[in-house]
């Protein structure tokens, strides 16, 4: 993202704890995936500012140069599914990263990547310029969290994200939609 501009400004709706209303009715602030996009939004245009001005990076090249580091090398399959991203974003990322000179191949030739990306020591000087920034970071973004807080909050997210693997068939939820229509 090259729009260095603000984070959108925070709207009452996004700090309210949402009433609780009859069912059927639907309140867009009340949904939790919105609001999980509004709250992923505002820090990955932030985490992109911060990135972009550290070291010309951006979101993706980040994520995939971070799984190098952290994992050691992988081909841009193991970092798709690393990264929970599609295998041509990994590409994508694993190229302009490569273009940089901040991994390398061992196979291949220059259009034609083969084998595992390894980070080069340009890529490694990188990551330790950024990864203390990305501690700070996520420190002072949890900071106005308890210990307790933080673990909840943590559980909380956990327990959503089963309940959402525990939702692969939703064939139930459309269903009673469809012998339900527009009550």
């Amino acid at each position: 993202m090259s729009d260095l501009q603000a984070v959108r400004e925070l709207r009452p709706d996004e700090l309210a704890i949402p009433p609780r209303r009859d069912e059927g009715d639907v309140v867009m602030a009340e949904m939790l995936s919105v609001r999980l996009s509004w709250l992923n939004d505002a820090v990955e245009h932030q985490t992109n500012k911060i990135l972009h001005k550290v070291a010309g990076l951006n979101m993706l090249e980040w994520r995939c140069l971070l799984t190098l580091c952290t994992r050691g090398p992988k081909t841009g399959k193991e970092i798709a599914s690393a990264c929970n991203i599609s295998p041509p974003q990994a590409s994508r990322g694993l190229r302009s990263l490569g273009a940089k000179g901040l991994v390398e191949w061992s196979g291949g030739s220059d259009k034609r990547y083969f084998g595992p990306a390894t980070v080069t020591d340009e890529g490694w000087r990188i990551y330790h310029r950024i990864s203390p920034i990305s501690q700070r970071r996520n420190e002072w973004l949890l900071s106005d969290l308890t210990d307790e807080d933080r673990d909840t909050l943590f559980r909380l997210l956990a327990i959503v994200r089963k309940r959402v693997d525990d939702g692969t068939h939703i064939d139930h939820l459309i269903e009673n939609t469809a012998e339900n229509p527009a009550e």
